[in-house]
């Protein structure tokens, strides 16, 4: 989620939340007061597909027709062969092991099949008690909570917008996982006087007069729209100032993607629940301004049930949380009993602010690459140095892919190997970093490579439950696979690629939707 901005007129300073990358003027850090939103996703431009693009490309990869795919990226002239052979075969030499576990999770028509990830985390837990801390009682301002905050008594959520009706099974799904994974009483109920939670549709332009950049957003002490636009702007609760988590509204917009719609429920609900801050330095939280992550981890579920044990309460400082936290963490979480803490650099406010200019859509490509090579060298300079790096690369290459070419694949290639090195060759993160560097394969020719890294981190964009990279990588395969001759397996990718698609980006006009059913009755058609 984004960090504090304040918003004129309508709400004291501090207490509205910017989402990732909007621009920031400097101001005084406040008291996040009374808001907190997440940030649109953002996919990287000129490499990762948009809605207009795949609206646009109807009826693209039919046969007879022109090939035209989403990720329309042009072979970098200044690229050479050799500079790009390099960067992947620093890639596709470290390994090419597929995801062990579970299978994967799968999108049906309009959604993604529960998951049922492992519990606990495999974390010490003095590590975890730090993480519980920081989460509970700090605030991205560097200011702090002086108490505990939780419910103390069974949650129940309200969600009563004809809009949001088809979100039903996926509100669903996020509860049962918190009630089997973090132990909480919560559920949902058809009656608003019995809820504590109230999800609400508002149109995305009522949003944006509040909170311009965020996709969604919670405001505490508000039941609805109406009443949370009457209240006056000194009146709006503050969670410093709150004893104990009471009611809380959560506002989506009418017209979000199904994608951004989920994502938004299931981050907004967990923070709901008690945990206040967000984390760069946390690599596997939902928790974490990067937004790498669309759904809850089994990390986060842990820091839920750790908050929900009988031990805890409302209206405990962090000392006396602190005493207790040990035990409650050793049955929680016995996998980290005996694990010994590791050496982590700490959460840097620096780096999160030259992060967040890095990746700003509006601003300046001088900007973004400056405070690109800021938050790189930052975040190399930790001890030790961690996911932050290869964050930091990502934007920089992202910044400087018009200007430099060869200098933002040799990012990409830095972050990739970074990624796996660091979380394993299947973590989110390296399949974020894998979809750049088959996108730039794929522009300079190389579609062998484009299509080996497409079909190594599919199954990760799949489990980790990301449409739009999943219909990104496929996207790229389709039009690999156009190039090489391949012209029926080309049509197949692409129509999975829309299936994506649908869910990830949207189709408010139903475009996709029609190029989906027409690409797969041509591939019906008998050939001939």
């Amino acid at each position: 989620m984004p960090r504090l901005a304040a918003r004129r007129g309508l709400l004291s300073p501090g207490s509205l939340r910017r989402a990732r990358g909007a621009r920031r003027r400097r101001r005084a850090r406040a008291d996040r007061g009374g808001l907190r939103g997440r940030g649109r996703r953002r996919p990287a431009r000129g490499l990762l597909a948009d809605p207009g693009r795949q609206r646009a490309r109807a009826p693209a990869l039919r046969r007879g027709g022109r090939r035209d795919p989403v990720h329309e990226i042009p072979a970098p002239p200044a690229v050479s062969a050799l500079a790009l052979a390099a960067c992947l075969a620093l890639i596709l030499l470290g390994g090419c092991a597929t995801p062990q576990g579970d299978a994967p999770a799968t999108l049906t028509g309009v959604r993604f099949a529960p998951v049922s990830p492992p519990r606990g985390t495999r974390q010490s837990n003095r590590e975890l008690a730090e993480d519980f801390l920081d989460l509970t009682f700090a605030l991205e301002n560097g200011e702090t909570l002086p108490a505990l905050l939780r419910y103390e008594r069974p949650v129940r959520i309200y969600m009563g917008s004809p809009e949001l009706a088809e979100y039903a099974p996926d509100l669903a799904q996020l509860l049962l996982r918190i009630r089997r994974e973090a132990g909480i009483d919560i559920a949902r109920t058809d009656d608003p006087a019995k809820a504590l939670i109230f999800i609400e549709a508002v149109p995305a332009h009522e949003i944006a007069a509040v909170f311009p950049t965020a996709a969604c957003f919670i405001a505490p002490g508000e039941r609805d729209w109406k009443g949370f636009r009457a209240r006056a702007a000194e009146t709006h609760p503050r969670w410093s100032a709150q004893k104990a988590l009471g009611e809380a509204a959560i506002f989506l917009p009418t017209d979000s993607t199904p994608q951004d719609t989920r994502d938004c429920l299931a981050e907004e609900i967990t923070q709901a629940l008690g945990p206040a801050n967000d984390l760069y330095r946390l690599p596997d939280s939902i928790w974490n301004d990067d937004n790498f992550h669309g759904m809850p981890t089994s990390f986060d579920m842990t820091i839920l049930r750790a908050l929900y044990q009988p031990e805890l309460h409302s209206g405990m400082t962090r000392e006396a949380v602190a005493a207790v936290l040990p035990r409650v963490l050793a049955r929680t979480n016995p996998m980290g009993r005996n694990l010994a803490p590791r050496k982590r650099a700490p959460e840097s406010r620096v780096w999160g602010d030259a992060i967040e200019a890095a990746q700003a859509p509006d601003a300046p490509r001088e900007e973004r690459i400056r405070a690109g090579l800021l938050a790189t060298g930052l975040a190399a300079e930790m001890r030790p140095p961690d996911h932050r790096l290869g964050v930091a690369e990502l934007a920089l290459g992202r910044a400087t892919l018009g200007r430099d070419p060869a200098f933002a694949a040799h990012q990409f290639a830095e972050a990739y190997a970074g990624f796996r090195d660091r979380l394993g060759p299947h973590d989110i993160r390296t399949a974020q970093a894998g979809v750049h560097l088959a996108a730039l394969a794929l522009g300079a020719g190389d579609t062998d490579s484009a299509i080996r890294l497409a079909e190594r981190h599919m199954p990760d964009a799949v489990a980790y439950q990301n449409a739009i990279l999943a219909a990104s990588f496929m996207s790229i395969k389709a039009e690999a696979l156009a190039a090489q001759g391949a012209e029926a397996a080309a049509a197949e990718a692409r129509l999975d690629s829309l299936r994506w698609a649908r869910y990830g980006f949207g189709d408010p006009d139903g475009a996709l939707a029609r190029e989906q059913i027409a690409l797969a009755a041509d591939l019906a058609e008998p050939r001939k």
